[in-house]
């Protein structure tokens, strides 16, 4: 949808308005790509040394740009894992595929995390050896 308006000379009688009138049409405005909002939370003392080293460090030059950065990436590791819960967990969000049921995809990633967290070493080396195989068969080269 965009918006127009009418500009018209305002000599010109009332019949010949509309015959006069020069349209513009006005695109809608972009939205900014980063908005600065300032942002507060609380930091310990020797979190703030460690932030303040990595800036000596790396080659930003401010505070805020590192924190910036490592919020970014936070930020990324909060998407990718769903929930607050799933990342302090260290799991991610279960993405599923049209291709099969939800139900199947819910037996085999719960028979794949009970693999992994009971099975032997040796039984988890052998299905990832499995799903590398299967994988390389079936993906596609990005």
């Amino acid at each position: 949808m965009y918006n127009v308006f009418f500009v018209y000379d305002k000599d010109k009688h009332l019949s010949s308005i509309i015959c006069s009138a020069n349209i513009f049409v006005m695109t809608k405005p972009k939205a900014a790509e980063s908005l600065s909002v300032p942002l507060s939370f609380r930091v310990s003392p020797a979190h703030l040394e460690e932030i303040e080293r990595a800036t000596r460090k790396e080659v930003r030059k401010y505070r805020t740009e590192v924190v910036e950065l490592i919020w970014e990436w936070a930020w990324r590791e909060y998407k990718r894992s769903g929930s607050l819960r799933d990342l302090l967990e260290g799991t991610r969000a279960r993405k599923y595929s049209r291709r099969v049921s939800a139900e199947l995809q819910d037996q085999l990633y719960t028979a794949l995390e009970t693999i992994l967290d009971r099975a032997p070493g040796a039984v988890i080396e052998d299905v990832a050896h499995l799903l590398a195989m299967r994988a390389g068969k079936y993906g596609d080269d990005k």
